[in-house]
């Protein structure tokens, strides 16, 4: 990948189900080091295009690139964190079990964990500000905890490029905004995508803001206006700004 080569790119990029069209001629590029926000109304395609980054999806037309080569061939250097784990609360796995689950495929493919994979485990979960957690159970931990942890799963893996689908989801005010604080300091080495419900909130720490609608399009956070969450949610709203953040009217993002 040359310095001018995009972490994630997609060219001309259309994608339906079932010949319901979801996304049509999305073309976009995301330099290295970049934090974005994907936002958009429900059902406007934004966890798709985080599958077609994966290459969990193939476009109906155009290409997705991610280090300049299909989405399959640079898995082993992205790290993706789900809304929620799918994983039996009554099952007995701790939080340093739940990171270790990011080495998989990093080793041999039987036999114990190595003393490698154990501390890159145990260096990912003090990253994320959990070295003391690492033998509590995983139900057992709260839900900024287990957001927390499964950044640190994705961490283990030692990827260059991040997804995340609703990260914040459920977590209250306060727990979300240390989360995105994280997710800064982080920033520092990773490329950053991640899925948010919540364009007002997010405005205060990415760089830019994909816009998922009727089209796709991607604006710097100082762009972000009444009249662009007005044409992306079809709604007419005022963006309330302090402390570098906004709020819709009426209730907090």
């Amino acid at each position: 990948m040359t310095a001018a080569t995009p972490v994630l790119a997609f060219h001309d990029v259309d994608f339906g189900y079932e010949g319901r069209p979801v996304l049509r001629g999305v073309t976009l590029a995301i330099p290295p080091g970049d934090l974005v926000s994907v936002v958009g109304p429900n059902g406007s395609g934004k966890t798709t295009l985080l599958k077609l980054a994966l290459g969990l999806l193939r476009p109906t037309a155009g290409e997705v690139t991610v280090f300049g080569e299909r989405p399959e061939r640079a898995r082993r250097r992205i790290g993706y964190v789900p809304q929620h784990a799918h994983l039996d609360p009554m099952f007995p796995v701790s939080a340093l079990d739940v990171v270790l689950m990011g080495r998989l495929g990093l080793g041999p493919a039987l036999g114990p964990w190595r003393r490698h994979d154990r501390e890159a485990a145990r260096t990912a979960l003090a990253e994320v500000g959990l070295a003391d957690h690492a033998d509590r159970h995983f139900a057992a931990l709260s839900g900024g905890q287990k957001q927390r942890t499964l950044i640190a799963r994705s961490l283990a893996g030692e990827p260059e490029l991040m997804l995340l689908d609703e990260p914040t989801a459920g977590l209250d005010a306060h727990v979300e905004e240390g989360f995105y604080r994280l997710l800064e300091a982080l920033n520092r080495r990773l490329t950053i995508v991640m899925v948010s419900h919540d364009l007002g909130f997010v405005a205060g720490f990415v760089k830019s803001v994909i816009c998922v609608g009727q089209k796709v399009v991607v604006h710097p956070t100082s762009a972000i206006t009444g009249q662009v969450i007005a044409d992306l949610y079809g709604a007419d709203m005022r963006i309330i700004r302090h402390d570098h953040r906004c709020s819709e009217e009426g209730h907090q993002c």
